[in-house]
């Protein structure tokens, strides 16, 4: 599952579009050692940040002369060898690393550039990863102790960060670990390094594992700290390193780590107790990595705790700034001790308070909270000049970093961008959204932050263009009882962030026309239609449209959640146009899949469903062909990537060709998923909680259950999707504001994907048979749940578009009801459609929509534009439910032809 750290990495090499960070441009700056054409007798690969070069295998026999030898193949699994050094240093190291593996055959790996190395390196880095810019991979021990020998002599003196998970050689810039060259199909679950085996049951998926002498797999070690196998002995070379690993410190360290609260590639930010006074006393330490957790500029963690360390020597006394209490250097890692302030942040307390959840909860609480955000603010700004008096200002105004005390007083915490007045460049470190543009200074560098603030805690809806301020300060008029002018002032004081952007006006006109009174359907679907043909890249294999991603190394590509597939269908629902190299695209993209996955939205099943609505029959049928043996490895009964969304398929071929052997397939699979469903709710896997909601808990199994109670009339498919869904429906709440939410097990969500929203689908369908009861309450809540007034994101499955969808689902289209706005609920559809310009955005000149997390913009049917695309088109033009299967009644010829 990705955490929101996981989507820095996708803003680096592209300013509209989520991004491989490896499609970088540095072509200019790549490193000697990797632009040199390798000598006879080598084979060279370019692959993301990195040059491989492998030695070609020996060729036998007097037949292979003539013959070009192919590169050797690493080991499956063995120990390798990384260098890591810092920025300076790297071409240097790079030559004499290069060189000594062509004298001495070993296959090795070179990052292309400096770019690369400090994007490998930066703060949000994998870190795990941080640091390795080199691997080798010596053959056998032997070799391994030349390389360390040899290598030791020529690098040892070169600083670099701490490989973590490696094993460092002596006190050099090489590391030392066993790992696999690969990665293997085994059970999910299994990645997290706890060097255990993986559990009966887990989804078969890639990891990077190791295989036991009894032929067992265990996941490769992924932790910090370095773990030799216990079934691998330790070369001899390695014990010294092994021993002043595990020696004890030079001295006590004076405190004792409670809990982490925050951990970057750079270091970590903890709360701890204080060992060294009689009286346990708390503090927060933060660390800071030496060479790791790079800037834009460059600097390293330590330089920047420095910083802070003398930045709070120069504020110490205000009562705005927590004391520093000690700095410290142990095991080589920096550490300032800082005074821990009681209360809670800003971020939280706007959280608990926020009272745009529903339009009820507005009326009454939207006064007190505005005038609560307006004081506080006030107070940061009364901070914030007491920090301007001792010749300090801040790059970064993040409410996570502003802690309110129970009195109500501010103190602001984490002061790595702080610099001086004079400077006016932007922060090399902080949070889109929360820092200064470059080019302000002083007091005006701290208004543009003062001005963010606000409206973040009026309406935090993430922006990115001078178009979509507009419509948000516009909105907070709208939306609160402000001063006369409040939202032009704040639109003008964030106006230095944009200067004269020339693409306003057409980002204006496109909010605008989803603002209207009544928005024009067909403009908006042309323009939208426009805008994801303007995104579209068929001459890349990797993805046919941009896409937010779903995985730290997982963007784009067919699927139909998060890739081409759903875009296509989207098109398709709508009438829009299907180029020919589109669907070829699609084609080609699922045959070089040499290891996919057959789900209906994360596999293959998933392109079959699209290949044949777009009238492409016989490819659609070779897909499924190719699904029906990896059909029966999956474990997942969910309707996502799981039984249920394949059996679902299976039904649908199985009428429109007449195959019964598809048909006989539906059927063995309802009855392994009554077997579930009658056993209880959905089991947890293991690290993670039960699956819950429409994609991946019980209620995709209900709606297939009703599919098959459609078809059959058996009534214990009925009962079956009865007891199913009401798993999911004992999972929901009814929040105070009237809201029902499904938790998940961490949060109470109320969207399409996995909250309640996703339960009005099978329930609906099951009224249909079995009228009234608590199940019609259930729904009605559902439907007022729809109508929340605030939704941080746009998309279909987590966003202001699913709810869209739902209502349609639930109550019509917006056409079929009344000439005019304001009959009944198509009030509160309009509402919700009109609300999607808070996310509008232009793209060459066409209406565009964001991805998850609302910083780059996507065209993905999950979260992007493709998938706005269908909850309007549902809306408007009443084609039945945005996704496939959501209706268990069979559809009409010209339904189906249409879907």
């Amino acid at each position: 599952m990705m955490k929101l750290k996981d989507y820095d990495r996708f803003y680096r090499a592209d300013p509209d579009f989520f991004e491989f960070p490896e499609r970088l441009d540095d072509v200019g700056e790549r490193l000697p050692a990797a632009l040199r054409t390798p000598p006879k007798g080598w084979d060279r690969t370019d692959a993301g940040w990195w040059v491989t070069l492998r030695p070609r295998a020996a060729t036998a026999g007097p037949g292979a002369r003539g013959t070009r030898a192919k590169a050797a193949e690493l080991p499956a699994q063995g120990w390798r060898i990384h260098v890591s050094v810092t920025l300076p240093h790297l071409p240097r190291a790079a030559e004499i690393v290069r060189g000594f593996c062509l004298r001495s055959g070993i296959p090795f790996d070179l990052v292309r550039s400096v770019p690369a190395a400090r994007a490998l390196g930066d703060e949000h880095a994998e870190r795990l990863t941080g640091g390795d810019l080199m691997t080798l991979y010596p053959a056998d021990e032997a070799a391994l102790a030349g390389a360390l020998t040899e290598l030791t002599t020529l690098l040892e003196t070169l600083p670099g960060p701490y490989v973590l998970g490696g094993l460092r050689h002596r006190s050099g810039p090489l590391y030392v670990r066993y790992g696999a060259s690969g990665t293997r199909r085994c059970p999910d679950g299994a990645g997290g390094g706890d060097g255990g085996a993986y559990a009966p049951g887990d989804e078969p998926v890639l990891v990077p594992a190791l295989e036991r002498p009894d032929g067992s797999l265990v996941p490769e070690n992924r932790r910090p700290v370095f773990r030799c196998p216990d079934w691998v002995p330790l070369p001899g070379i390695l014990g010294p390193d092994l021993e002043a690993l595990h020696a004890a410190p030079d001295g006590p360290f004076p405190y004792r780590v409670r809990r982490a609260l925050n951990v970057t590639n750079g270091g970590g930010t903890y709360l701890a107790s204080c060992t060294s006074t009689s009286a346990s006393t708390t503090v927060v330490l933060r660390e800071a990595r030496p060479h790791a957790g790079l800037d834009l500029r460059g600097e390293d963690a330590v330089t920047r705790l420095a910083r802070e360390r003398a930045v709070l020597a120069q504020l110490a006394g205000l009562d705005c700034v927590p004391r520093a209490l000690g700095h410290h250097v142990h095991a080589g890692h920096h550490f300032l001790a800082v005074e821990h302030i009681e209360g809670r942040t800003l971020a939280e307390a706007a959280a608990a308070g926020f009272p745009l959840t529903s339009d009820e909860r507005a009326a009454k609480e939207a006064p007190g909270y505005a005038a609560w955000a307006l004081e506080t603010v006030d107070r940061i700004a009364d901070a914030l000049r007491a920090l301007h008096a001792r010749g300090v200002r801040l790059g970064e105004l993040n409410p996570k970093n502003v802690l309110l005390r129970p009195d109500g007083r501010v103190v602001l915490v984490d002061f790595e961008t702080a610099t001086d007045l004079t400077d006016g460049r932007a922060p090399a470190l902080g949070e889109e959204g929360f820092t200064a543009p470059p080019g302000l200074r002083g007091a005006d560098a701290t208004a543009f932050l003062l001005d963010s603030l606000r409206l973040w805690l009026l309406l935090p809806v993430p922006y990115r263009s001078p178009a979509t301020v507009r419509v948000l300060t516009a909105a907070v008029d709208e939306l609160y009882p402000l001063p006369a002018g409040f939202g032009g002032r704040l639109l003008t004081g964030l106006q230095p962030a944009y200067g004269n952007d020339a693409a306003a006006e057409n980002s204006e006109d496109h909010a605008g026309m989803l603002a209207a009174e009544r928005p024009d359907w067909p403009t908006v679907r042309d323009s939208l239609v426009a805008g994801i043909h303007a995104m579209a890249t068929p001459e890349r294999e990797d993805r046919l449209f941009p896409c937010t991603p779903t995985g730290p190394d997982a963007l784009g590509g067919y699927a139909f959640d998060y890739g081409a597939a759903g875009v296509l269908y989207a098109l398709h629902r709508v009438g829009a146009q299907v180029p020919p190299e589109y669907v070829a695209w699609l084609v080609a993209a699922a045959e070089r899949d040499r290891d996919p996955r057959p789900g209906l939205y994360d596999g293959l099943h998933g392109v079959a469903l699209t290949l044949d609505l777009l009238g492409h029959r016989e490819q659609a049928l070779g897909v499924l062909a190719r699904c029906r043996p990896l059909d029966a490895q999956v474990i997942r009964p969910d309707l996502a990537g799981g039984k249920a969304g394949i059996a679902l398929n299976l039904l649908r071929f199985a009428r429109l060709t007449g195959d019964a052997a598809l048909h006989e397939g539906a059927v063995r699979t309802a009855a392994e998923l009554a077997g579930l469903v009658t056993a209880g709710p959905l089991a947890a896997r293991r690290g993670v909680p039960p699956p819950c909601g429409l994609l991946h808990g019980a209620a995709g199994i209900a709606l297939f259950f009703l599919h098959l109670y459609e078809e059959t009339g058996a009534t214990r498919y009925l009962d079956l999707a009865d007891r199913a869904v009401g798993y999911d429906a004992d999972r929901c709440t009814v929040r105070p504001d009237g809201a029902l939410t499904l938790f998940d097990g961490t949060h109470h969500l109320p969207y399409l994907h996995g909250g309640s929203s996703g339960l009005a689908f099978p329930l609906q369908g099951l009224l249909r048979h079995r009228p009234g009861g608590g199940r019609a309450a259930t729904l009605a809540a559902v439907r007022h749940t729809c109508r929340a007034l605030y939704v941080r994101n746009s998309g279909l499955l987590r966003g202001r578009a699913g709810a869209i969808a739902t209502l349609a689902a639930l109550d019509g289209p917006v056409a079929a009801r009344g000439d005019g706005p304001g009959h009944g609920d198509e009030s509160a559809v309009l509402t919700q459609i009109r609300r999607l310009a808070w996310y509008a955005h232009s793209y060459r000149g066409h209406l565009a929509f964001p991805g998850f997390r609302m910083l780059r913009l996507s065209a993905d049917l999950a979260t992007g534009s493709a998938g706005v695309l269908l909850a309007l088109g549902s809306a408007f033009e009443g084609h039945g439910p945005a996704l496939p299967y959501l209706d268990p009644r069979p559809p009409t010829p010209r339904a189906e032809e249409r879907r």
